[in-house]
């Protein structure tokens, strides 16, 4: 925040959210102090807020009111613009929008919040950069204890490690069902046209696509040349990415970003799992198959 007055120094005062829980003010050796209820505090020493407190910056101007204690939400602040911030209210997002998802973040089972995008792939900090499109942005990504907790605690989940992925796909290959399977127990997903991106880079996993062989123990393929296999457009291909692994983090998989890999420098991308079996069904009736 920016406090545009002539008492106010150019770096008056932080706040922040600490480890502890609370949140916390210090002056940063301004000119004409910082107070709280009226007593100005000492220079560089933090001082924990309390709700109700009356906050001056300078010996002269606004007061604030402190009315909120609450943990600060995660969000993102644009730095180059003007621009609400972006608060990540669910732990699986797709920006600029679900309709053009070129920059995907997740936040992991221990409450780390991860990025996958062209340009990188990884874990993110608080207070780091990101760019969607043309815009950057600051990630202002508190963690509280509670919240590692409750994230991590969770039960009923599992990990890609723990699936064995079953695609069924129909004779003329016009419907490519889902079926994710874990200790006996299957969830059936169902026919989908993002599927049929899964069954193309799990050939690729396996070694069994004759358009586009590859190594079996690797499985990478170059986004050019999967591009031209779909014959779709990189963005249809975002939203594709985008759209199973919100499928299977809905169903429960605290890792669905991992489902498919990238790998920024070089362009291409593959299966995140070799688990997987390929198998054959009768084509659905007529009117039944969604369309790629």
């Amino acid at each position: 925040m920016r406090l545009l007055h002539s008492h106010v120094s150019l770096q008056h005062a932080s706040l922040r959210w600490t480890e502890r829980g609370t949140w916390e003010l210090r002056d940063l050796q301004s000119k004409n102090g910082t107070f709280i209820n009226g007593s100005r505090i000492p220079a560089g020493a933090p001082v924990k807020l309390e709700l109700g407190a009356e906050l001056t910056f300078g010996a002269a101007g606004d007061h604030w009111l402190v009315e909120d204690v609450a943990p600060p939400r995660p969000m993102l602040i644009r730095i180059d613009g003007e621009g609400e911030p972006i608060y990540l209210r669910d732990s699986f997002i797709g920006l600029p929008s679900l309709e053009d998802p070129t920059v995907s973040l997740f936040r992991g089972e221990n409450g780390q919040w991860h990025i996958d995008s062209r340009e990188r792939v990884g874990a993110l900090s608080d207070g780091e950069l990101i760019a969607i499109g043309t815009e950057h942005w600051r990630c202002c990504l508190p963690t509280t204890p509670d919240e590692t907790e409750l994230v991590g605690g969770t039960g009923g989940l599992f990990t890609l490690a723990d699936l064995e992925l079953q695609l069924d796909v129909s004779r003329d290959e016009e419907d490519v069902s889902l079926t994710l399977r874990s200790n006996g127990r299957d969830i059936r997903l169902g026919p989908k046209a993002c599927h049929y991106l899964l069954l193309t880079l799990a050939r690729q996993r396996l070694g069994s696509d004759p358009l586009a062989p590859g190594n079996p123990t690797d499985g990478w393929i170059a986004v050019g040349t999967l591009l031209d296999l779909l014959r779709v457009s990189e963005q249809r291909l975002n939203v594709d990415i985008f759209r199973i692994r919100q499928e299977l983090k809905t169903t429960g998989v605290v890792d669905a970003i991992g489902i498919i890999e990238r790998d920024t420098q070089q362009r291409r991308v593959r299966l995140g799992t070799a688990n997987v079996v390929i198998g054959a069904r009768a084509a659905e009736p007529p009117g039944s198959r969604p369309s790629r």
